[in-house]
């Protein structure tokens, strides 16, 4: 199965082709959030690189969040676009998944932990590579109060967070954004455990209000 990874949650997105768990090619965005004027042309050079027509795509999978509200907005529309364009089913994978599929073996606690701006911390705590809690969005106090001792910690919170983790086991800059092949690789072991999503109602997984939302409930309160 020729499985397409596209990973937009965070600063700097990318895309992956990938064939029963082998990267066949991948090509990183430009940092800056310019994952919108990326995808397509990304997408067509890597295909014709490989000599393949888009109707070779068998799957695609789709970070959904958490991470930026219009980098994932911009993947799964892409996403969704594509799917069905082609005839193609989609699978959404969560970044916070991908972030702790790519630091397997670093501990048997893991942590990734990425910064949600307005002073909060996406996360969730993983054990022998089990999600052991929700997909979190936490006050950074809080959230580090909740991760165990023993845990490995990684993700861009450290950039702005890093005193709170100062007594556990952190992870390099490498293991702090997901990688388009590991969303490629949940991607496909989801559909093959026979997880299916419907790209008519696959959303971002945004775990709080967007900004608009918020500042309409502001207003509306006035």
């Amino acid at each position: 199965m020729r499985v397409l990874g596209i990973e937009t949650s965070g600063a700097r997105g990318g895309i992956a082709l990938c064939l029963d768990g082998r990267v066949l090619g991948s090509r990183l965005f430009e940092k800056g959030m310019v994952h919108g004027r990326e995808i397509a042309p990304s997408l067509k050079a890597l295909l014709d690189e490989l000599g393949l027509a888009p109707g070779a795509i068998d799957l695609v999978a789709c970070d959904i969040g958490p991470g930026s509200y219009t980098g994932l907005r911009v993947g799964l529309a892409a996403a969704k676009g594509l799917c069905l364009a082609l005839g193609k089913p989609i699978a959404g994978v969560a970044s916070l998944d991908a972030l702790a599929e790519a630091a397997l073996g670093r501990a048997p606690v893991l942590c990734p932990a990425l910064d949600a701006k307005w002073e909060q911390i996406y996360g969730a705590v993983y054990v022998d590579g089990r999600r052991s809690t929700d997909y979190l969005a936490e006050k950074p106090a809080a959230f580090a109060a909740r991760v165990p001792k023993d845990a490995y910690v990684f993700g861009d919170a450290l950039g702005a967070y890093g005193e709170l983790f100062r007594d556990h086991s952190t992870g390099p800059r490498e293991l702090w954004d997901p990688r388009p092949e590991t969303v490629a690789l949940l991607g496909a072991r989801a559909w093959e455990a026979g997880v299916r999503h419907d790209p008519a109602t696959l959303v971002p997984l945004y775990l709080r209000p967007t900004e608009a939302e918020i500042k309409f409930g502001k207003a509306s309160k006035e």
